[in-house]
């Protein structure tokens, strides 16, 4: 550790609602300072704006390199203001499902978020982990209850697999882009079982090495089931006068 930053590192908070002011960290010494920070337990860093969020990610890639292997997981802001008549880019919500499915299971890291997005509301703890699965090579598969799933989960069914959050089915092959996966995957299928589980190129639709299982997380930070809509209407007719067949934001 630097001569420098040894009285940063020793100096750090072990008691609860203990604060520790640090001066002067200009230009990347806030990237560096975090960096040797770094204890046994996850460190969570609030930033004042997205872009500062990202700025503070790339200074500490730099400083921690691939040699520490230190986890850093951004939670991304949705950018989205209230009452869009869109909905986050599937790679934002990809990226902030990714973080909360592995925050649970994390011992040590750093967590990028900033103070804007902690503003809006987050699915229960358990939301990704109960809507989650894993499929392996060689277990019995339903591919009626698989779609059904997967649509619940806001899964789109298209006829080409090219952005995360769809799936195609042809015949006795499943193709699906996976929220919080970085590939798709073609799942072949042998009668009831899945035979194989390969990466595909979403461009040139061709398939490459096996893998042995693959996790699914929901595609949506809320259920779209039955029971879940049936909930959003009531609560926007207890709320809101008017017809809502007439708002194209209800529809």
């Amino acid at each position: 550790m630097l001569p420098e930053l040894e009285q940063f590192y020793h100096k750090l908070p072990t008691e609860k609602a203990e604060k520790l002011y640090w001066q002067n960290l200009h230009g990347g010494a806030t990237g560096l300072a975090i960096a040797y920070a770094i204890a046994t337990n996850p460190l969570v860093v609030i930033t004042p704006d997205i872009l500062t969020a990202a700025k503070l990610e790339q200074e500490l890639q730099f400083y921690l390199g691939k040699v520490h292997q230190v986890p850093i997981l951004t939670f991304p802001d949705w950018e989205t203001l209230p009452y869009d008549h869109f909905s986050p880019h599937e790679d934002i919500i990809s990226q902030r499902l990714l973080t909360l499915a592995q925050m649970p299971t994390l011992k040590s890291g750093i967590i990028l978020v900033a103070a804007t997005t902690l503003m809006q509301r987050l699915p229960p703890k358990n939301y990704v982990e109960t809507n989650s699965f894993i499929l392996e090579t060689n277990e019995t598969f339903d591919l009626n209850q698989f779609r059904k799933h997967l649509e619940n989960q806001g899964y789109v069914c298209v006829s080409k697999v090219m952005m995360r959050g769809e799936f195609a089915v042809r015949g006795s092959i499943i193709d699906i882009f996976p929220i919080g996966s970085k590939t798709p995957f073609r799942i072949d299928l042998l009668d009831t079982k899945v035979d194989s589980i390969r990466i595909f190129n979403p461009d040139t639709q061709r398939s490459s090495g096996k893998i042995s299982k693959i996790r699914v997380l929901p595609a949506k930070e809320h259920p779209l089931n039955d029971e879940a809509i049936g909930r959003f209407r009531q609560a926007w007719r207890s709320r809101f006068s008017g017809d809502p067949l007439r708002c194209p934001l209800y529809q």
